[in-house]
């Protein structure tokens, strides 16, 4: 029985809590495209293929010591998945800790993640990430 939409889904944010880049890859399809806010300390906005998902996600895993996804809802609607939540980490080199809001799209096709775009409240991450220094400061 072919696996579900957000089977697939579930899988890779297990992955990523792992900080097992394999098995993320192993969610996504040759042809990925993914879409993350460049404010991010570690994005640069677009990556292509199975090298921009690798560059993507091993930087963020590079960059953090500690990431949790805490689902509020996974959203199914067919090829598409909607996740709510919270994401939570721990920055390496400062031990700074952030929690916020996330909402990521995922589209699935195959039983693989095809196009992903996430939305989050990234001043606290960048803050966190010594990228962004708060007002007042």
């Amino acid at each position: 029985m072919p696996e579900l939409p957000i089977d697939t889904v579930k899988r890779l944010y297990a992955g990523l809590s792992a900080f097992d880049i394999d098995s993320v890859l192993a969610t996504c399809d040759p042809s990925v495209e993914i879409v993350a806010p460049k404010s991010l300390p570690w994005s640069k906005g677009e990556y292509k293929g199975l090298d921009g998902a690798a560059a993507y996600f091993a930087s963020a895993l590079t960059h953090l010591d500690q990431a949790n996804f805490d689902f509020e809802e996974l959203l199914p609607s067919g090829d598409w998945v909607t996740a709510f939540g919270w994401w939570s980490g721990r920055f390496k080199e400062s031990g700074n800790e952030f929690n916020v809001r996330f909402v990521h799209f995922w589209h699935i096709r195959d039983e693989k993640v095809v196009r992903a775009e996430g939305i989050s409240d990234t001043v606290p991450i960048a803050t966190a990430g010594g990228t962004l220094v708060p007002a007042g400061n």
